[in-house]
């Protein structure tokens, strides 16, 4: 990365990580990273994303100093990471991808204070530290319990807990909420951005498109070719959907509502993503709903053709109708979307996009309602009423 894209992205001014071309590949000759290159500054929070397989925790590995690059170089702090000066052991923590890898003792409570037994603290400060996590993570109740006996959002919040009790500079974060529910999720999202808050620098591997703009301020994308695709914006990433496919992030999907079809993107997360690649719609004679149980025998070849002589004809005003509550549908999903942003924005403090997004969600439901009406009166006209 050059000194331009550097200064471009900003941060508090000190470059934590500088890579430059750094490769990997294991024993078995399986090639992990090629040649990759980016910066991370001071206070900055990064996203890696990419398919399983792509690289992602390896070069959490080797920022963390477990593994060193078979060629290319890094510096840390501005010392050479590539020999791992034991001091930044204190600085950075890694967060596993599977929490069974990080826990071991007998109670949550050795698990928390294991860390601050190395670093040679004194007993009242190792005791203190430890009920910190314990009450910044809300799993006081979990104190004696053993890590074998948690779930897997517990043993996540438990395993996050030994990397904070270090008070460490840097945190790099493995798939921090795979596996976890909707609210563990959340839950995780929100203790992430408050770290942001406190100033931690924060590296995270992940191939949950649905968080990567909620916690970042930058993201790099690692293709199946353990190469760098693309680095920017969180949100100018998510918009290359041409990066996206190739990436393997996203899949071309043909989708069908009744007689509606379009070809569109699928974002893993997102129930119905709203990036059109391209649409195919015959409105002037549609086949009807009963089309669809053709659908699992056909191969992938002719997935958006449809056979006419399985398709009943309806009529004018059935197709409306049928038009009418597909939108009606989606119409509802979008309003909740709205909600949940303006929800994110009330919680960070920014009254004025809260106030622009409640807005647009209460106009979509009304919209909703005309929808709603205006189906009404297809159906009636339908009837003969």
């Amino acid at each position: 990365m050059d000194n331009l894209q550097r200064h471009i992205y900003g941060g508090n001014g000190l470059e934590i990580f500088d890579v430059e071309k750094i490769s990997y590949t294991y024993k078995n000759g399986k090639k992990a990273v090629d040649e990759v290159s980016f910066g991370v500054k001071e206070g900055e929070s990064l996203t890696i994303i990419g398919t399983n397989g792509s690289g992602k925790s390896t070069l959490l590995y080797l920022l963390d100093g477990l593994i060193k690059p078979l060629s290319g170089s890094f510096r840390i702090f501005g010392m050479d990471g590539n020999n791992f000066p034991p001091e930044l052991r204190r600085r950075i923590s890694l967060l596993f991808q599977d929490p069974h890898s990080q826990l071991f003792l007998l109670s949550v409570w050795d698990e928390l204070c294991f860390g601050l037994l190395q670093l040679g603290l004194e007993r009242e400060d190792i005791s203190r530290r430890a009920g910190d996590m314990l009450r910044l993570l809300d799993i006081e109740h979990l104190k004696d319990r053993g890590p074998w006996d948690l779930s897997g959002g517990e043993m996540k919040k438990v395993a996050l807990g030994t990397c904070l009790s270090i008070n460490p500079d840097v945190l790099l974060l493995d798939e921090p909420t795979t596996g976890l529910d909707p609210r563990s999720q959340v839950e995780f999202v929100d203790l992430i951005n408050e770290l942001r808050k406190a100033g931690k620098t924060i590296v995270t591997a992940t191939h949950d498109l649905g968080i990567i703009e909620d916690i970042s301020d930058r993201t790099i994308v690692l293709g199946e070719n353990h190469k760098m695709l693309l680095e920017g914006k969180p949100w100018d990433v998510m918009e290359n959907t041409d990066a996206l496919l190739h990436a393997n992030l996203i899949h071309k999907h043909v989708h069908r509502h009744c007689w509606y079809m379009h070809d569109h993107s699928h974002f893993g997360t997102h129930e119905h993503e709203h990036v059109v690649l391209d649409e195919r719609a015959d409105i002037t004679n549609p086949p009807s709903a009963l089309v669809a149980k053709a659908d699992t025998t056909r191969n992938r070849e002719g997935q958006g053709k449809i056979n006419e002589e399985e398709a009943l004809m309806t009529t004018d005003s059935e197709k409306l109708k049928k038009l009418l509550e597909h939108w009606a549908e989606h119409n509802e999903e979008h309003a909740k979307t709205y909600l949940e942003w303006a929800e994110k924005a009330e919680k960070s403090g920014d009254k004025e996009l809260y106030n622009i997004l409640k807005e647009i969600a209460e106009d979509t439901k009304k919209v909703n309602g005309l929808l709603e009406k205006a189906k009404k009166i297809v159906g009636e006209d339908a009837d003969g009423n």
